[in-house]
């Protein structure tokens, strides 16, 4: 007979949760009012770029004191916009190592430096490396915004041009008895293919072509722009790469080869400071930009793959957008008169339909109280622009990937798989006549399929009219703009997919002349859904069991997860291309 949990039990369990609660209280007192300067002579702003760039992290006081918190967009963009303005910052180190960017993350990145250094202010980037022996595009695009590039002796300018590789496991899906049986709105709807094709079909790979020409030419016009290089000359410098550091300093891709500590003696013997640096989290614990003001605007953050529920987090790391979650905060920033106006910033490659419906709602209804706009980061596809397209006006990097207007479902029939490669036979008894429908035991027959591809064109022909209907046109003249394609930024702007090309930071000044705020005008932020703390994460269970993976398992386990979820019609698009 089992145990029961005795009192002893009990007790330690809340001393457990008191002391977690008692040490994080102790370790914020520690790092509160802790940010001011006065010791600091000639400061210097320093961001060590590494890891996984997440739009916005949860509080965490111990990895803050450790040194250990996760770098998020918003830290990024409010320490580059509050040190933009610091008469006493002198200028930016920009320190970067491996990080995890997507490209439009790279595009907001770059647009912060260069307001930073129009306010006088000098930056200089140094990389161990960019890339070894190819695959650093992305860092040195985003070396480039600064002045000054550094490129330490061992290391490489993996300049070499963008590539996209797309696995098609049909064929090994037939090896283990698995058949596929997908039906999808319309044939640009690429994310079943790597299931039930061999290769690229004409319409994926036109798609595919197109999205990588504009990312390309993103990358051709950033690395003109940072290096003062014809277009020309930089394809030309692509078509030649990779470079040892001896060839990039040669070719003018950088500045000057020299190792780290070389390049921080050389700040110190500038500035006259021994000790000049002063680290991003440590600068914002000074306080933020828009921590107080006489007006308000909520930044609803919609981040991760669209569910029903509540949000939360997969052992892979993977971020759950939870309807539930997500009206909850809607519905709070509505109905607070102190907030003016409401930016959601999306970033998200869609989900279900029904959840995705269910927040689409609250942005119709919010937009009806107070102006709504939209901020699309590196992913707003599928139900990410599903749930975007009511909105007052979006906004969308030139480099997001966005559109997907589409639909597909099904499933994985694994019958042959279970009998003839593991000896496994499942018997089935059933009452109604579609009661198998869904079930990877038994192939759709004519009347589930016909019921399937029925319920495709409802969803399809629901969300054609809504985006129509958002977008100020008629279902005829935005259909052909759907059909399942995934567009950029660049190519959805003048298709009249998004009104303007910007980030974060013009999203918020777009909300505050909606909402006639005066221009200079003190604006207070306030981030909803309110991020967890440190406690609420532990007692949730939030752990990254599964993130030491490398990051291509996490995502195909993700993709596994969400693609074999029974009984969804999803407005999800994991094909979207991992470029690099």
């Amino acid at each position: 007979m089992a145990k029961r949990p005795g009192s002893r039990g009990l007790l330690v369990a809340v001393f457990v949760v008191v002391g977690f609660a008692a040490a994080g209280l102790f370790v914020a007192l520690l790092l509160a009012g802790g940010g001011e300067l006065p010791w600091v002579r000639h400061p210097v702003l320093h961001i060590d770029l590494d890891g996984p760039v997440v739009e916005i992290a949860p509080r965490d006081p111990i990895a803050e004191m450790l040194g250990r918190r996760r770098l998020s967009m918003r830290d990024l963009l409010d320490g580059l916009e509050k040190a933009s303005e610091d008469h006493a910052i002198e200028g930016l180190l920009l320190d970067i190592g491996s990080p995890s960017l997507g490209w439009a993350q790279i595009e907001e990145l770059r647009e912060a430096i260069r307001r930073f250094r129009e306010n006088g202010k000098w930056a200089t980037a140094y990389l161990d490396t960019a890339g070894e022996l190819g695959g650093g595009n992305g860092i040195y695009l985003l070396a480039t915004a600064c002045d000054r590039i550094v490129l330490a002796p061992p290391g490489d300018v993996g300049l070499t041009g963008l590539r996209i590789e797309t696995p098609f496991v049909r064929g090994l899906l037939d090896k283990l008895g698995v058949e596929p049986q997908f039906g999808q709105r319309k044939e640009f709807k690429n994310a079943v293919n790597v299931f039930t094709s061999r290769d690229y079909t004409p319409a994926h790979r036109e798609a595919t072509e197109r999205l990588l020409d504009s990312l390309f030419a993103s990358l051709v016009e950033g690395v003109a722009s940072g290096r003062g290089l014809t277009p020309e000359r930089v394809r030309e410098l692509i078509d030649g790469g990779p470079y040892t550091s001896a060839e990039a300093l040669e070719a003018g891709l950088v500045d000057e080869v020299a190792y780290r500590d070389e390049v921080l003696a050389k700040i110190e013997s500038d500035t006259g400071s021994d000790d000049p640096l002063v680290p991003l989290q440590r600068y914002l614990r000074s306080g933020r930009p828009h921590a107080a003001g006489g007006h308000k605007i909520a930044v609803v953050y919609a981040v991760g793959q669209i569910a029903l529920g509540r949000s939360r987090k997969l052992p892979t790391g993977l971020r759950v957008m939870g309807s539930e979650t997500m009206t909850r905060a809607l519905r709070r920033a509505r109905e607070d008169r102190s907030v003016e106006a409401v930016v959601l910033r999306v970033d998200s490659p869609g989900g279900s339909y029904v959840a995705s419906d269910l927040i689409r709602r609250e942005v119709e209804l919010t937009k009806r109280e107070k102006p709504v706009i939209v901020s699309m980061g590196n992913v707003a596809a599928s139900g990410g622009y599903f749930i975007s397209m009511h909105a007052d006006r979006i906004l969308a990097d030139t480099d997001t990937l966005t559109g997907s207007i589409g639909v597909y479902a099904g499933k994985f029939v694994t019958r042959r798989f279970w009998r003839d490669k593991l000896g496994i036979n499942f018997g089935g008894i059933q009452r109604g006549a579609n009661a198998e429908m869904m079930s990877s035991q038994e192939p759709f027959d004519e009347r589930a399929r016909a019921r399937l591809e029925a319920l495709l064109d409802r969803i399809y022909d629901d969300f054609v009219t809504k985006a129509a209907e958002g977008r100020g046109m008629t279902p005829e003249e935005l259909e052909p703009l759907a059909r399942g394609r995934v567009w950029t930024g660049r190519d959805a702007l003048e298709r009249g997919l998004v009104d303007e090309i910007g980030g974060l930071q013009r999203a918020i000044a777009v909300a505050a002349e909606r909402a006639g705020i005066p221009e200079g005008a003190a604006i207070a932020i306030e981030v909803l859904p309110r991020p967890q703390t440190f406690l609420e994460a532990l007692l949730d269970g939030n752990d990254d069991t599964l993130a030491a993976l490398p990051a291509g398992a996490r995502e195909a386990l993700d993709e596994l997860v969400f693609a074999t979820e029974p009984g969804e019609r999803w407005l999800f698009d994991p094909d979207l291309p991992r470029v690099r």
